[in-house]
């Protein structure tokens, strides 16, 4: 293991002091441990005795060196006395004291159940984000039974949050991660320019979009992909912005512009992550040039991973001549007339309201006892298809398809549920758990 610093043992012991919640189980740890974690170079064996095993552990004196914006393996092994067991991994990116922001859990796999001389691994990897803040971080591994996974393979995970107060039986372990920052400069981790073969730059010079306009130089002297990630459009989850895109079109007809959005954050932008805006047309709004103007529309979709992504904006001449076939790509490459613009894009959950919609008289609903202690039952004359249960914040914690919703291991509050009838109508209404 690498030899810490005096400036990061002193952030070290900073994290080992932060106030971390810890997650509470029904049932010990017993038969139901970490046996091993591997990652980087922590490689740590833990007790499986039954009888001294505790339900937290903590091994924050075991670290290991992350790069911000690459991807580690990762492997978790125990036991599952009766049902198989979740596990999810939280690190704690921008040292906050919590594991509750976007993109700082892990689902890591479900392991099946066995003993602890048979204990099952799962494999999977974490990529630390490109913008992850420096220096020593804490990482939590949770390991928690799956009841509903015994007879149902495809049952949703068992754990909701790094301090969950729901869970069965398990452990929890606490580590630490060392982050420095890349060497690679933007538009690392994303490609740039290096597929370029021959290149005029013909420039964005304005970006409307999610209540932000972006204008830029339109001289031809500026670089073919601009940096604008400081730049952060916010949109949520399942709903249209319209985006208007102006520059320069050299007096072609054939200047399209495309969106590009890591939905997913794998780094890239795959084929449903692409956004077709149109050709640009001859209005020549920007004088002394000749320019053109196009808009369109971008859905955020339903499953976009919460957080900030980047959002690329590619404008460039299409053709199919004498020059060969140009075209318009994530990732430009060979002979380009256009130019790059990279921003931010924070992805927010799905805006929910309770007004309103819940007053359709055609819709029969009953939610009750509310508030409740324990359980709730949804009555809907037109038949109940599904149910998704948000915190007023947005996040989604549950869903399932049952008309018995069981909160026992809710926080007391306030809760949004939303439901989906079997004639498909929305319906969103408020739960008070006590």
């Amino acid at each position: 293991m690498k030899k810490i610093t005096t400036l990061s043992a002193v952030i070290l012991c900073g994290l080992m002091d932060a106030q971390y919640c810890t997650p509470t189980f029904q049932y010990d740890a017993g038969s139901n441990m970490i046996s091993n974690v591997t990652f980087g170079n922590i490689n740590n064996n833990s007790t499986t005795n039954s009888s001294t095993v505790q339900e937290y552990e903590d091994f924050t004196s075991l670290a290991t060196d992350l790069v911000a914006g690459n991807t580690y393996p990762i492997s978790v092994k125990g036991p599952s006395s009766t049902f198989p067991s979740d596990v999810m991994v939280y690190i704690d990116f921008n040292g906050n004291g919590n594991f509750d922001d976007a993109g700082e859990g892990f689902y890591i796999g479900r392991l099946e159940a066995a003993n602890p001389a048979n204990a099952f691994t799962v494999d999977n990897t974490i990529t630390v984000p490109a913008n992850a803040s420096g220096g020593s971080k804490r990482m939590r591994v949770l390991k928690n039974t799956n009841v509903l996974a015994y007879s149902d393979p495809n049952a949703e995970n068992s754990i909701h949050s790094a301090c969950d107060s729901g869970l069965r039986a398990g452990q929890t372990e606490d580590y630490t991660v060392n982050i420095s920052g890349n060497n690679t400069s933007f538009p690392f981790p994303y490609c740039g320019a290096e597929g370029i073969t021959s290149l005029t730059v013909s420039e964005i010079s304005k970006v409307e979009f999610a209540g932000i306009t972006n204008e830029s130089q339109i001289d031809g002297n500026s670089s073919v992909i601009e940096d604008f990630t400081g730049t952060i459009f916010n949109a949520s989850r399942g709903n249209a912005y319209p985006i208007t895109v102006t520059g320069g079109t050299h007096g072609q007809t054939t200047v399209s512009a495309y969106a590009y959005i890591d939905f997913n954050h794998n780094n890239q932008f795959d084929a449903d992550e692409k956004f077709n805006l149109g050709y640009l047309d001859a209005s020549n709004p920007v004088s002394g040039h000749e320019s053109g103007i196009t808009s369109e529309t971008i859905t955020i979709p339903a499953n976009a991973l919460l957080g900030n992504t980047r959002f690329r904006l590619v404008k460039a001449y299409e053709s199919n001549s004498w020059m060969g076939t140009l075209e318009n790509l994530p990732c430009p490459s060979g002979w380009v007339i256009g130019q790059v613009e990279d921003y931010t894009i924070n992805i927010q959950p799905e805006i929910l309201s309770t007004a309103e919609v819940a007053k359709d008289k055609s819709i029969e609903i009953k939610i009750y006892p509310n508030p409740t202690h324990e359980n709730i039952t949804i009555r809907v004359k037109e038949g109940l298809e599904k149910y998704e249960i948000y915190t007023v914040a947005g996040q989604k914690i549950s869903e399932g398809n049952s008309d018995t919703v069981n909160m026992n291991g809710f926080i007391p509050g306030t809760y949004l549920i939303k439901i989906q009838t079997k004639n498909k109508k929305i319906i969103t209404e408020k739960v008070i758990k006590k």
